[in-house]
């Protein structure tokens, strides 16, 4: 037991060992991991941190884009081919010429920041190509029976009317034909110029082309409604749309196939409920004044839903009021005198339009009623005029006629009687849609430029936008699209493809092209989440990895400065 005690007390007793003090070649060791770990943290750190942090920003065509600028005119030909019995080649040319003098007189001044659009004339001898747009076909006949007149019919030609005596000079002829066409082309380069600068400006004009228009889009839903107000204390109303649609409205439709897809759907909606106004009832008749117009369209509680969500949607809505109500007008203005319109339907800019439908006198409550393609021809013709509208169909293409009673109008040039023969069968006469493909030629081109030029603007100024590749390769191939709209209308005369189709189909890519790139989602990923962020996000990694490198840096400059003191006092002892 006692030897037990002292062996205790032994070990007890026993003092630790002092550390062994570090050699040079252990101090030199632990310097070179030290610097190895910084030099791995600067090599290997660094670059994966700005590797895995940085905005990958494909480079993207700029100087293409910007070379685009609004003072460089784009010069569209139309070409107008004079079919006569006798036509001189120095008439044409003399045409020609007066014709260009005209034009360039009756162009306005540009502004600096205005795109500019130039027509460029063109008159030569023969006759048009069959359905070519772009191309126009000029017949000058002379007749001892009729005046001096202008015959414009729906399939890109018009007649020109001459007295046959006393016969006029070649001078006379020249000058005549030059004023026709000089007047076709300045009309609808004012009313291009037009649309332009009214472009989202609001305008009552109710003749004006751009009044309310859709700008340009490759695909259109078209919605056709019948909405009956109180079907409880009234009337089952249905239609009978189908027959109505192919009968008067599929024409159209087929008609505009190449500048755009207009998708038609149909459908009954019942209890509407009453529009919130005060509508004025007098002599068993309820009348709508055009400042209630604006608050007629009820459209939340309508529930007028759209099987597109994407492609702009047109509502055209066939009302059919209360029982107690009808019947119901709209009057031509506030004033007590007004007289009810004769279509009793309004259109709304960019939305659609709408049509009222009384009931037939003898219609009771609780009877059914059914719209037949005939009840319906009247709306269905409203409809396809207020279609027209919305799209930018001009109704003065190629020149403007006083429209009266007659399917064909009247109206007068310098003296001479116009007459506009209408398009009945399709909607749409050749020369209303070539006017309309080169708007929306020219809408596109103009849109798809400025579109460019803001996404390298947005793209310059925020340095955390994301480019990918596939935009950049959208931008290019909108530029080439672009390119290719010069190139199809800079085509030589003989050429097939001397059309103005080709043009537009390149200018609807690439406004298309133009901006799916501008609003691709990928571009606003980065944009929430800036530096700070990721500062605050790698700083936990980096920064526990970063202190034992840090406390060794500390560690080494110490020792080196307690060395370098040592060696000091030694130096100074020896001394």
């Amino acid at each position: 037991m006692a030897q037990l005690g002292d062996r205790l007390r032994a070990l007890l007793g026993r003092t630790r060992a002092p550390a062994p003090s570090k050699t040079v070649i252990s101090t030199h060791s632990e310097r070179k991991v030290v610097v190895s770990s910084i030099l791995v943290l600067l090599l290997i750190g660094l670059p994966l941190w700005w590797t895995t942090t940085r905005v990958y920003r494909a480079a993207l065509p700029a100087g293409d884009i910007n070379k685009y600028v609004p003072t460089d005119a784009l010069h569209i030909p139309v070409y107008f081919h004079i079919d006569a019995d006798s036509t001189l080649p120095s008439v044409v040319a003399g045409i020609q010429k007066t014709v260009q003098a005209l034009v360039a007189k009756s162009r306005a001044p540009y502004g600096s920041d205005e795109w500019r659009v130039q027509y460029s004339p063109v008159v030569t001898r023969g006759k048009a190509p069959p359905d070519t747009p772009g191309h126009y076909t000029l017949r000058v006949v002379r007749s001892n029976t009729a005046d001096h007149s202008v015959d414009v019919h729906p399939d890109r030609s018009a007649v020109i009317t001459l007295p046959a005596s006393p016969q006029p000079s070649a001078r006379q002829t020249e000058q005549t034909v030059a004023r026709v066409v000089a007047a076709i082309v300045s009309r609808e380069e004012r009313a291009v110029r037009e649309a332009q600068t009214r472009g989202t400006q609001k305008t009552h004009q109710q003749n004006s082309p751009s009044r309310g228009a859709l700008r340009f889009a490759p695909h259109i839903s078209v919605t056709l409604t019948l909405l009956n107000e109180n079907p409880v204390g009234g009337a089952q109303v249905d239609w009978e749309i189908e027959h109505a649609v192919a009968e008067f409205l599929q024409p159209l439709v087929d008609a505009l196939h190449p500048l755009t897809k207009l998708s038609v759907t149909s459908q009954v909606l019942h209890h509407a409920g009453p529009p919130p106004i005060t509508p004025i009832v007098r002599n068993n008749a309820t009348f709508l004044t055009p400042p209630m117009l604006s608050h007629f369209v009820n459209s939340p509680s309508w529930n007028l839903a759209s099987v597109d969500p994407v492609a702009p949607m047109l509502n055209f809505v066939l009302y059919v009021p209360a029982l107690a109500s009808q019947p119901v007008h709209i009057l031509e203005s506030a004033n007590k005198d007004a007289v009810p319109v004769v279509t009793d339907a309004f259109s709304v800019p960019q939305w659609g339009g709408i049509a009222i439908a009384n009931l037939p006198l003898r219609t009771t409550p609780g009877s059914k009623v059914v719209l037949s393609s005939k009840d319906l021809q009247k709306h269905m013709g409203v409809f396809v005029a207020q279609l027209r509208s919305l799209l930018g169909i001009r109704n003065d293409a190629p020149l403007a006629p006083t429209p009266d009673s007659n399917p064909r109008t009247k109206g007068h040039f310098e003296g001479r009687s116009v007459r506009v023969q209408r398009a009945s069968e399709t909607g749409v006469s050749g020369w209303e849609l070539d006017a309309l493909m080169r708007q929306w030629m020219i809408q596109g081109r103009q849109t798809a430029i400025t579109t460019l030029q803001s996404l390298v603007r947005l793209v310059d100024s925020l340095q955390n936008m994301v480019v990918m590749d596939d935009i950049k390769t959208q931008v290019e191939q909108s530029l080439t699209a672009l390119t290719e709209v010069d190139t199809s209308l800079n085509q030589p005369l003989s050429s097939s493809s001397t059309n103005h189709l080709a043009a537009f189909t390149a200018a609807a890519r690439a406004v298309v092209l133009a901006e799916t790139a501008f609003f691709d989602p990928s571009m606003v990923s980065m944009l929430y989440f800036p530096d700070q962020h990721k500062y605050a996000i790698y700083f936990p990694f980096f920064l526990p990895a970063a202190i034992p490198v840090l406390s060794a840096i500390k560690r080494l400059v110490a020792q080196r400065k307690a060395r370098a003191a040592s060696e000091d006092a030694s130096a100074k002892k020896n001394d």
